[in-house]
């Protein structure tokens, strides 16, 4: 038991900065205190409700002081949902708040002097609501037929969302009318304690460029009544493309099965930037928030200088969003992906734009990049855009050994970007940091780091 502080103690915290997953964080005689719904520079009574050896954690009894930027959340599951963190926040305060996050993540785990980088301001937006083209919503039962709803944190209670303010309000007038639809063909949410149902989630696409609406039910088994369903759906608004997915293994984390098997319109539809076109299926990765994620890439291609970065390798490239926009600037370009779903539309991105110089290889990274070298690729930049959990240490290894003049690392957590440009700065040094506000109401970062070889 810890000396300091124990269950059920009560005590006065003054809360310093905002934690990672949106909590905020004070210090009890120099011990950290986790206090979820609580930002700087508030004070605050905290019931403390965990005690390990590094930290504790609580729960506000009572506010001494509230912070001038405290709101009220405009979305009535705030609390219960945990989609979002802090949206009782102002959103101008998130952003401070976020960029500091991102500053004390990079001094205190990758020893990044701030003072000797470029460390741009947070890129944030000007409408920070029905941001998300892309809802991917778990089902269930109720006495009034099937609904939709997001888990609440830490759990597996599902919270009823009919309507959610951070999602497309296109997405969420078709994820009704899909069960409405679902409902009179008595297509029945799946229960694992009874392992009954067919319906598991609903992932539903809009297009930014175009407005086309892609709609795809995760499935356990088929039943024929879903191609009623299919036709129903794809004459709603805007719906393009209607498809099914098998996933019927309970204890898979992915949401997806294999394959998606189209039932009425077309297999895909298409995304823009510029002239850039992206014809996408289902199972492709793109960016959930693609007004933002044009700022990104916009910023990412003025990082380059295309007189001497003519040969670019972007790893992790989906659906090769990043590859193709920078292909009319660049000599050479090639994408890799270890998803065959992402690599297919890729490919056929490439012809619909007319790109020959643009390849896309299937593999993973600490794979396929070696590889290339022992082809003869020299590429004077790689683009880096890992999932959460960064990059693994045969690729940080790889791109040690064999540094390349110039490392853009897109990443959406600084605390593995942080771990990893530590490793990576034995051969590195970090010339910018920029952050950039992809997920609105989230305590989630995303930010490009350039990085040049020593």
């Amino acid at each position: 038991m810890d000396e300091l502080l124990q269950i059920d103690q009560t005590i006065l915290l003054t809360i310093k900065r905002l934690g990672i997953n949106g909590e905020g964080i004070g210090f009890y005689k120099r011990k950290a205190v986790f206090v979820p719904g609580a930002f700087p520079p508030e004070e605050v009574i905290v019931k403390i409700t965990d005690v390990s050896r590094n930290y504790a954690s609580g729960e506000i009894v009572k506010f001494n002081v509230k912070a001038a930027k405290r709101v009220k959340p405009f979305c009535r599951h705030f609390g219960t949902c945990g989609g979002c963190q802090i949206q009782h926040i102002a959103y101008d305060e998130q952003l401070a708040l976020k960029e500091d996050m991102m500053k004390q993540t990079l001094e205190r785990y990758a020893n990044v002097n701030l003072k000797s980088i470029e460390f741009r301001d947070m890129v944030g937006m000007t409408n920070p609501t029905h941001y998300r083209h892309k809802a991917q919503m778990p089902v269930k039962n109720t006495k009034h037929g099937i609904t939709t709803g997001l888990y609440e944190a830490n759990s597996n209670n599902l919270v009823p969302i009919q309507d959610c303010p951070v999602q497309s309000e296109h997405v969420n007038v078709v994820n009704q009318k899909v069960m409405e639809i679902c409902d009179k063909h008595e297509i029945y949410a799946f229960d694992p304690k009874t392992m009954h149902g067919l319906l598991r989630y609903i992932v539903t696409r809009e297009s930014h460029h175009t407005g086309e609406i892609q709609v795809t039910l995760v499935i356990t088994i088929f039943n024929h009544a879903l191609h009623d369903v299919a036709k129903e759906i794809i004459q709603l608004p805007h719906v393009e493309s209607v498809g099914i997915s098998k996933n019927h293994d309970v204890k898979n984390i992915e949401i997806f099965g294999e394959e998606v098997e189209i039932l009425a319109g077309k297999n895909t539809i298409q995304e823009g930037i510029s002239d850039i076109r992206y014809d996408l299926k289902p199972k492709a990765f793109y960016q959930l928030n693609p007004a933002q994620a044009i700022k990104l890439y916009q910023y990412v291609k003025g990082q380059l200088d295309f007189r001497h970065d003519q040969t670019i390798i972007d790893a992790y490239s989906g659906a090769g969003a990043i590859a193709l926009y920078l292909a009319p600037f660049a000599k050479r370009v090639i994408g890799i992906d270890s998803s065959p779903e992402s690599i297919y539309s890729a490919l056929h991105n490439k012809k619909k734009n007319n790109f020959n110089h643009v390849d896309f290889v299937e593999g993973d990274i600490n794979q396929a990049l070696p590889a290339l070298y022992d082809k003869g690729v020299k590429p004077d930049v790689i683009i880096i855009d890992p999932p959460r959990s960064g990059l693994d240490a045969k690729t940080i290894d790889i791109l040690t050994r064999r540094p390349v003049k110039k490392l853009v690392y897109v990443s959406c957590n600084p605390s593995t970007l942080a771990k990893n440009l530590k490793s990576l700065g034995r051969k590195y040094t970090i010339r910018s940091v920029a952050p950039f506000d992809m997920f609105p109401h989230t305590s989630h970062i995303e930010s490009v780091t350039v990085l040049t070889a020593k």
